[in-house]
């Protein structure tokens, strides 16, 4: 273990020289660190190892971002709490914070886990997204979260706690979850103040496995086994997940919306006059771009254009071939099917 004091004789290490010995240790092939720190950034960030082993980080009294853009392979373990953006874009590293963690903890967390065991601040968890490609962020709280927590999250897994928040009136502070368009927030405890783009449910037999599975390990790596039981309590716990906007409101016909909530004479009505004709996301007759033309010197009779045509708009008259344009949408698969290209496609004028 390589043991590093950032302070002698009133002297502080800066950042700068603290992370330039800790990569100079890693190229030297060692893997786990103690550190004490004095309020040095970064620590524990994009690092990995040439032997190819996992990076073990045990730090106290660190500075902002710790584990900042961290990857998988490293583990984190702060000794008391933490500044600001613990795990910042946190690509796949455990973090394990044993005290309270600042504002924007987990903030655009991509992968790994960050475990708290108290409070972190505003606006955490804020913008966590998923690659589906690899395995969803997570980021725990024993207790709550401030303001704003949640903010754009985009995907991932958080799990708030509540413990020892029963005088709160919402463990997730005010305005959680504004702009959350994906990933879902598991609470315990009171909650007031949601984003109206979100809504709050039960839990289903899904999430309660995932909480079983899960809360051993985080109570595990903060110290609080102990809790367990009580955490468990899922008559106590609920989930928020997102729902977009549109879905609250009554739909509305294309033309009543132009009419009634778009902007007036059209966006571009200074310009252009806007007859208030809609056309569909596949328009068939003039709206189309191309239209399919026959050739009868090519055409074998195969009955291919017929037999492929996604609309229907292809039907034949005695020995002609005719595409009806009030069906037909210009897709062009006539043209491709063909064998002797006797359909082409051209312009819509």
């Amino acid at each position: 273990m390589i043991k590093i004091k950032t302070l002698k004789n009133n002297n502080r290490m800066s950042t700068q020289e603290l992370l330039q010995m800790i990569y100079k240790k890693i190229e030297e092939g060692h893997t786990d660190f103690e550190i004490e720190a004095c309020g040095q950034h970064d620590i524990g960030g994009a690092l990995w190892s040439k032997v190819e082993k996992p990076l073990y980080f045990r730090v106290t009294n660190p500075g902002q971002r710790v584990g900042a853009m961290a990857m998988d392979g490293t583990k984190i373990v702060v000794e008391g709490s933490a500044p600001a953006d613990v795990g910042w874009l946190n690509s796949g590293a455990e973090i394990v914070v044993k005290g309270d963690a600042g504002d924007t903890a987990a903030h655009c967390a991509a992968g790994g886990k960050i475990f708290v065991a108290g409070r972190v601040g505003t606006r955490s968890g804020a913008l966590m997204k998923h690659d589906p490609k690899f395995e969803p962020p997570q980021f725990w709280v024993l207790k709550n979260t401030g303001s704003f927590s949640f903010e754009f999250m985009g995907g991932g897994i958080a799990v708030v706690c509540g413990y020892d928040c029963e005088e709160l009136n919402s463990v997730l502070g005010d305005r959680s979850c504004v702009g959350m368009v994906g990933g879902v927030v598991y609470v315990r405890g009171n909650v007031e103040g949601l984003s109206p783009s979100v809504e709050q449910v039960p839990l289903d037999k899904f999430d309660k496995d995932f909480l079983k599975s899960g809360m051993p390990e985080f109570l595990k790596e903060i110290d609080r086994l102990d809790l367990k039981n009580k955490l468990l309590d899922f008559s106590e716990w609920t989930k928020i997940i997102p729902i977009p906007k549109e879905l609250k409101k009554k739909k509305l016909p294309v033309k009543d919306f132009i009419k009634n909530e778009w902007f007036s004479d059209g966006l571009f009505g200074d310009l252009v006059e806007d007859n208030g004709e809609v056309y569909g996301l596949a328009e068939e007759g003039k709206a189309r771009l191309r239209k399919p033309e026959w050739d009868k010197n090519l055409c074998v009779g195969c009955d291919l254009c017929i037999k492929n045509c996604p609309q229907n708009a292809i039907k034949k008259e005695s020995d002609n071939y005719v595409s009806e344009d009030e069906k037909c949408i210009g897709c062009g698969i006539c043209s491709a099917v063909c064998p002797r290209k006797a359909w082409k496609m051209i312009v819509n004028r």
